[in-house]
């Protein structure tokens, strides 16, 4: 294997097991079993494992959060925060996106530390790329804004609070009826902040 293909396995792997086992049973042995590499191969990439728990993260946030969008996009609000929050992602994303938003969220209750890495060295920033959008669009006068942190805060909960229900449901709720009901929410919030 090249270099590159090693990293991208060791990386895998590591998401396979954080996934998997959680970040506290998750070892650097298992990691390198599923990677079919040495334990050591895996430090030439990460110096420990809150590093790859990073880069896995990293690697997938893409799923969370589709921003920064391209530069002139016009399409209408609604539509524009139906890509940024993958809204229209298809079912095996899906399954990615749930898999990477419940990692952070069951790790990050259990290892804060972890939670601090991502924001300290900017793995995450969801929530500035959402507050830049946020003053773009009222830059463009297409929505007032009367405080951008708050509003992105707010359109997060929208929709993440229905990605992540905090309990257990008997029935899952059937993907196309959530993204409605999320839509829904999203016209309701827009209603409110004047879009034109």
């Amino acid at each position: 294997m090249t270099e590159e293909q090693r990293r991208s396995a060791v990386t895998k792997a590591a998401h396979e097991a954080f996934v998997e086992l959680g970040f506290g049973k998750t070892t650097t042995a298992v990691i390198a079993a599923k990677a079919k590499v040495s334990k050591r191969a895996i430090y030439e990439f990460f110096s420990d494992r809150t590093e790859l728990f990073a880069a896995v993260i990293c690697e997938h946030r893409h799923l969370i959060l589709d921003l920064p969008r391209p530069d002139g996009e016009e399409l209408p609000v609604l539509d524009a925060l139906v890509k940024i929050f993958r809204l229209d992602i298809d079912d095996e994303a899906e399954l990615g996106r749930e898999a990477i938003l419940n990692l952070i969220v069951r790790e990050s209750v259990q290892f804060p530390e972890l939670s601090d890495y991502l924001y300290e060295n900017e793995i995450l920033r969801s929530r500035e790329e959402l507050v830049d959008w946020l003053q773009g669009q009222e830059r463009n006068n297409r929505m007032i804004v009367e405080d951008p942190l708050i509003c992105a805060g707010m359109l997060m909960d929208i929709v993440f609070g229905a990605l992540l229900p905090r309990r257990r449901l008997k029935h899952r709720p059937d993907r196309a009826h959530r993204t409605v009901e999320i839509k829904k929410r999203l016209e309701i919030f827009l209603r409110g902040t004047q879009t034109t």
